[in-house]
Formats: C-alpha cells, structure tokens, sequence
C-alpha cells in the first residue's frame, strides 16, 4: 500500500528543477487552463489534459481525452482509462517531463525550511522551467508606490536621442554595449527556457536587483489577453533566497499602460531561507517591471526586486531592463514563430505533393459515341453545382477519370482534387484515412495525422469503391455530408470543412440496399447526381479511337514506330467484349507495342482473355456449365427482361438504363409479352 503524499519532480535537462506536492484527500489537475492545480504553459498540452489521484491505496493517472496523449514512461496511456504510478516512473505531458514520487519528501515542496534538500536548491535560481506555471501573488499587507516609469528607453532610441542612450549605463556598468552582447546570444538560442535563463543572468548581473523572474501570457498574439493568465516561467535568486512572485497589482499597471514601472513595495511575509520564524521578516524596497512587448502586443513581463536596505534599483535599472524585455520579445517572438513554422512544414510539403499530382493529371475523355456526347453533357451540368455526384459503371470503364473530369470543369479547379479508394484500405484504418486521428489515438498513431476531408478543404474528395465502405462507418460519413463538420478518430475538437463529395462504385447498390449492406439514406444523399459510364461494349464506336490513342502514347514512351493496326487485328479488337473494358484495351495495346514487331500491330500481337463480361456472368449464373438450352432470339429478350425488372424490383427507369433502351420502348415490350409483376 503506497503512502497518501507523493509528489511529481519537474525534470528540465536532466535536472530536476521543480517541486509539486500531492494529498490523497485530492485530485491533482494538469492541463493548460488556469482552473488545473498544476497549469502549464505548453503548446502541446490540452486545456485540461490529465488527473493523478489516490484510491484504496495506490496512486493513479488518467489521461482525460488529450490532444497529444500522455506518456508513462514513453508509452503512451489510452484515453479516460487509470494506469497505476510506481515511485520513479517518468510522466510527459507535452513537453513536460515529471518524475514521480512517493512518501513524506512530497510535503516538502519549495520551501525556506528544507535547505537540504538538492531538488530545492536555489543557489543558482531556478531556470528554464519553461512549462510551469505559476500565477501572480494575491495581494496581502502591501502597498505599492510608483517611483518612476518609462515607455521607451533611451538606449534603443535612434536619430536625437542616440547620444544620451549611449551614456545610460546601470551602477554595475551595464550600457548598450552589454545589450548588444546580449541581443547577440539571444539570437542563437532556440528555446524559451534558454531566452529565460540569459535574461535573467543578465540582469541580476546588470542591475542592484537580489531576485528576479520572466513571467509569460500563453503566446497568441491574435487572441485577447487578460492580466490573470500571465505565469511564471523562470526565475533566480542571488545568495540564498526564496523567489517572491510578483502582485497582481504591479501585473496588472504594466499589463494596462504597456510602460516599464519602479515601484516602492512594501510585501509582508518575504524570508530569507535562514529566517526563522520567529523572526520578522524583510520588506521588498524596491520592484521592478518592464513588458515584454512584440508588435502591438505584449508576451509577458521582466521582474525584479531588492530586499536589503543598502541595495535599490533606480532609473538607470529600468531604463537597461525595459531594454532587454524589448529585446526578449523579438527573441520569443522569432522562436515561437520557427516552432509554428516547423509544425506547419510538413503538410505544407504534402499540400505540395498533391498540388503537383494534380498538375500531372489528364482530365481528356476519349471518344465520339453517343453515350460519351451524354457523359460530357453531364459533366457539364454537374460541374455547376456543388452537389454530391455517383458515378456508376463497371470497372474499367473510367470512373475515376469522370471525376477528375467534373472537378476541373468547376469552379473548384484550382482547389485540391484527393482521391481515396475504399476497397484498398482495412476496414479499421478507413476511418483513420478519412477524419485524421489525434497523437495517441491508437497504437502506433505517433503524430496528428490530417484526413482526407480535412486535406480536401474547398476542393474535392473522390471516393471510389463506396459501396465496400462498413456501415459504422458509412452512418460517420453520411454525418459528414449533412452537417460537413467531423471529429478526428481520438479527439474532440469539430473539424469544419467546405467539400464536395464524389463518389463511384461498380456494385448495384439497389441490392445492396435491399439486402441491408448500403445504408439507403446514404445511397439517396449521395445519388444526388448520377453519372453511369456505359462499358466499352456499349460503345464500340469508341474503340478505333481509344486503340489509337493508347497505341500513339505507348510508342513515344516505349521508342517503337507503329503506323496503326492491320485490319484483321482492329477487326478481332472490334468484335471483342472487353470484360475489363478501357483498362484492358490499354494493356492489351501496351503488350502488343512492347512484344510487337513490324510496321502495324498484327492479330497476333493481342493477347485477348476468355472471361465473360459482367452481364454475361450474372445472366448465365443459374445455367449449368457447358450445357446448351436453343432457344429463340424473342424467348432470350423475353427473359432477359424480366431477370432486369426482377433484379431492381421492377424499377422501369433503372430497368431501361440497365436494358440500354428507352423507358417508352420497355413498356411496348413489356405489353407485347403480357410481363405481370408477381
């Protein structure tokens, strides 16, 4: 059974920085949102990320649904589930390591009555504890009188003044060329924890000043700001003392008026580590705040202050540290500016690639057949819109390249055009393909990952084979498509994106619906518009002119000279069925160049399949192999049409589209041979 107090070491390279206590009577909140017990400045953690508690004596953590998950000792935990904590285990949260602790140490916390205690120690302040944070002091038995305050300081001030800025040096001989060599450093660094720790050296070097820290507001400059979410980030101490955090009267004057003040602080309750209780304690004399200001904004504040009557800051002081917050908040900005930089890369590369596929792609439709003059009649039409659109037809006959077709033909041409073909990813992945996931999300889910809708955004998303899409996920996508609004797989933030959604299939999703694997409000959402691409078959009148294109493309790529085919050879390429339609005539032509020899392409150069199409296969299904039934030309019509209106439950206009004829000819038929529905 572990103890009820325990406690988390905050470890910054390699050291331990930092001291949190734990009570079994409570739950430990940590996240980045002011309301948590432990709250931290950091990007990459959630607004409330994840509790440690006590229960029937073991110590717990949950992770409550983070964005970026929580790692015990490198792995990272699933989300809402209580994983023990053992003495020594290391917890990340973001970029937060913590070590935990058990037993009587995590009473101690920093505290002036533990000089012992290494973790506390003080000597050379505390820095680059860049994710803690610690709010402002509440204000009890002080007062505050404003000595002086400045906006602008004369040492970076140009043109007239230039002159007297250059002769403003602090007691210690600090002056512009200090600043310079500190600018200097400031510029190479890369982390905030590193900017701290110079800042802060800098000026208790510079200045009269026995305490200082650097205090931050979370970095957005875009957002409002209010003066109760500043937090301290580091700090340090001359000799050995404890760090007094600043009031939240002084944060609040600097934060309203963006001027740097001196201020005489009288604070009650401030001690020297070797004070003892009994004795009195010492009063702050003098304090200093400057704003750390970028643009128009302001990221944070410098503080400093003396506690020994012989020491005191004056105007030089304030004068050299607004100096250096000025010159810290170019620093913060820059390097907060590289990190959303380098998290933005990577899907600006991807947005590259796809961007350049596009670029490579041929939306040309081949052909002059009838049935293509009504496909580009629909493309036209359904490139008006932004509607859904199916595009059905056997495999092979050029669905994809319909959609392609409509997408460049809309106003969405210049938008990304992302393709996803469903039946080539596992169930189980699909979703993840299609929404993104969270880091943490699943085992091996190492990253954020953005989907196919998110990278479709004000473009177009095909999806072909829609109808091998599972129906859990099928009831997700149709959400999608009414509300246009997701959330990623292991998140809860709603993702809203503007998409056009177009979709293919070779199934009959009429059966699939009536046998309950297609979901029927998604069939109707999505057959919105319907485009159905005849097979090669269909279109014989096609095939001279597919053949010769494929032919003339394969000879520039290969290096072979055809002057086009013998007669027999587009004779047999005419007679034949296609059950793989396009595609297979571009890989029967391509073997033929390639294994090919002469000036034309011979008879013997096509390798042609024995396989039936796929009407001739469902309509032979029930007959037995190699077993002849005679039968008269009107007898075969007749059932073949009957098989078709039985097949789509007697649906005449998908009944004449199947039949290839026209609804008016199919009621004639069906009169003259007295067809009854059963």
């Amino acid at each position: 059974m572990q103890s009820e107090n325990a406690f988390l070491v905050l470890i910054q390279n390699g050291e331990q920085k930092e001291l949190y206590s734990l009570a079994g009577h409570t739950v430990t909140m940590i996240g980045r949102a002011t309301e948590n017990t432990i709250s931290l400045l950091d990007d990459r953690c959630s607004r409330f990320h994840a509790k440690i508690f006590f229960d029937e004596g073991q110590w717990y953590i949950q992770d409550l649904g983070s964005r970026n998950g929580t790692h015990l000792d490198e792995q990272i935990i699933p989300a809402q589930q209580a994983f023990s904590l053992q003495a020594g285990q290391h917890i990340q949260i973001g970029h937060t390591l913590f070590q935990f602790g058990c037993g009587e140490l995590g009473t101690t916390h920093i505290s002036p009555e533990n000089p012992d205690n290494e973790a506390l120690e003080h000597r050379s302040g505390i820095f680059g504890v860049s994710e803690t944070l610690r709010g402002p002091k509440q204000d009890k038995s002080t007062s505050t009188q404003i000595l002086h305050q400045t906006a602008q300081t004369a040492i970076l001030k140009s043109e007239s003044d230039s002159k007297q800025g250059a002769r403003i040096t602090t007691r210690a001989g600090y002056g512009p060329i200090e600043l310079c060599r500190l600018a200097y450093h400031l510029g190479k660094v890369e982390e905030v924890d590193q900017v701290a720790k110079l800042a802060i050296e800098g000026l208790l070097n510079a200045t009269g000043a026995e305490g200082a820290g650097l205090w931050l507001f979370p970095y957005n400059l875009n957002s409002t700001q209010n003066a109760s979410d500043i937090r301290l980030v580091a700090n340090a101490t001359l000799e050995d003392l404890q760090y007094n955090p600043i009031s939240e009267t002084i944060v609040r004057t600097v934060f309203e008026k963006k001027e740097a003040f001196l201020f005489y602080e009288s604070l009650k309750g401030s001690k020297t580590r070797n004070t003892t209780k009994s004795e009195e304690p010492k009063d702050v004399k003098n304090t200093m705040a400057a704003p750390i200001r970028f643009q128009n904004g302001i990221l944070g504040l410098l503080h400093l202050y003396t506690l020994n009557e012989s020491k005191y800051l004056d105007e030089s002081d304030l004068e050299y540290t607004l100096a250096v917050a000025d010159t810290v908040g170019v620093a913060l900005a820059h390097i907060n500016k590289q990190k959303e930089l380098a998290a933005n890369l990577h899907q600006a590369r991807k947005e590259n690639t796809t961007l350049r596929e596009m670029l490579q792609m041929s939306s040309e439709i081949i052909g002059k057949s009838a049935p293509i003059q009504t496909i580009h009649h629909l493309i036209s039409r359904a490139a008006e819109t932004k509607t859904s659109v199916l595009i059905r037809g056997e495999s092979g006959v050029g669905k994809e390249l319909i959609a392609r077709a409509v997408h460049f033909a809309s106003s969405r041409k210049s938008k990304p055009l992302i393709c996803l073909n469903c039946a080539a990813i596992s169930e189980s992945l699909l979703a993840s393909e299609l929404f993104g996931h969270e880091k943490g999300a699943f085992t091996g889910a190492t990253d954020r990952k953005i989907g196919k809708f998110e990278a479709a955004n004000t473009g177009t998303l095909f999806l072909d084979e829609i109808g091998e899409m599972s129906q859990s996920l099928q009831a997700k996508f149709l959400r999608v498509l009414e509300g246009s609004s997701f959330e990623r797989v292991g998140g809860n933030t709603t993702v809203s994106v503007d998409v056009r959604v177009i979709a293919a299939t070779n199934r009959d999703l009429e059966k699939e619906v009536a046998e309950g694997r297609f979901r029927h409000d998604l069939f109707f959402r999505l057959r919105v518009l319907e485009i159905i691409v005849p097979p090669l078959r269909k279109r014989v009148d096609d095939i001279p002119i597919l053949a010769e294109y494929f032919l003339d493309r394969f000879c520039k790529e290969i290096g072979r000279k055809y002057q086009g085919f013998d007669p027999n050879a587009m004779r047999v390429l005419m007679s034949y069925r296609w059950p793989g339609n396009i595609r297979e005539l571009k890989n029967v032509v391509e073997r033929a160049v390639v294994l090919g020899s002469g000036t034309y392409v011979q008879e013997q150069d096509l390798l042609l399949s024995t396989l039936n199409t796929t009407g001739e296969t469902d309509m032979r299904r029930d007959e037995p192999k190699d077993v002849f039934i005679p039968l008269s030309l009107e007898d075969m019509e007749r059932n073949h049409i009957i098989r078709t209106l039985e097949h789509v439950q007697w649906n005449k206009s998908i009944a004449s589209k199947q039949l290839g004829i026209e609804r008016t000819t199919l009621d004639r038929k069906i009169k003259r041979y007295g067809l009854e529905r059963d």
